[in-house]
């Protein structure tokens, strides 16, 4: 008997997921925008930005894991009494996976790989050379639903594959920054 109840409760926990996912299905657009933290090596020469970015998301109906593209564009001040700016333009594909949830909100876990080009300022001095690096992020945030469209909210960890250069050393090192997001997502279906 209580194997019945448990294969029970397990079938009904699935067609409940089932459903709050056919719910959810299709292709989205999201425009958000928010500050940008430096940390590691990166925040030795760089000091708080901003960033905005935009996302295209595909979720299938019958899963929670789906599939988001993400395009990207921070700058950052300078550390060390330096005027200038340092920015970043990015690119990332990553699986979204969307905790099943009737609620309002509905959080979910991100992450992927992307490709990262970096450029520093400096006024009256000129600029570096564009790099282009790869990376990795992974971050958490929700969607609360507003109808037709959703407010979202998410903070994403960007590791940066020779991104950086140790001051003291000179050698090239992994950067890091924080992006901390709010924005729209409208449903394209």
């Amino acid at each position: 008997m209580k194997t019945l109840m448990r294969g029970a409760a397990i079938g009904l926990a699935l067609a409940l997921g089932a459903q709050a996912a056919q719910a959810q299905a299709g292709l989205s657009l999201g425009l958000g925008a928010g500050a940008v933290v430096p940390t590691g090596s990166m925040a030795d020469v760089n000091s708080m930005g901003w960033s905005g970015s935009v996302g295209l998301r595909v979720k299938p109906a019958v899963s929670p894991i789906g599939f988001q593209v993400d395009a990207f564009y921070s700058r950052l001040g300078l550390e060390n009494g330096l005027d200038g700016h340092s920015r970043m333009i990015g690119g990332t594909a990553n699986a979204v996976f969307a905790f099943p949830s009737a609620a309002v909100a509905r959080p979910y876990l991100i992450g992927g790989l992307g490709l990262y080009n970096g450029k520093t300022t400096l006024d009256g001095l000129g600029s570096t050379d564009s790099e282009t690096k790869f990376g990795a992020n992974a971050g958490a945030g929700f969607d609360l639903k507003l109808g037709s469209a959703a407010l979202f909210a998410e903070g994403r960890f960007h590791a940066i594959f020779k991104g950086a250069v140790d001051t003291q050393t000179l050698e090239e090192k992994t950067a890091f920054m924080i992006p901390l997001t709010v924005g729209l997502r409208w449903s394209l279906r």
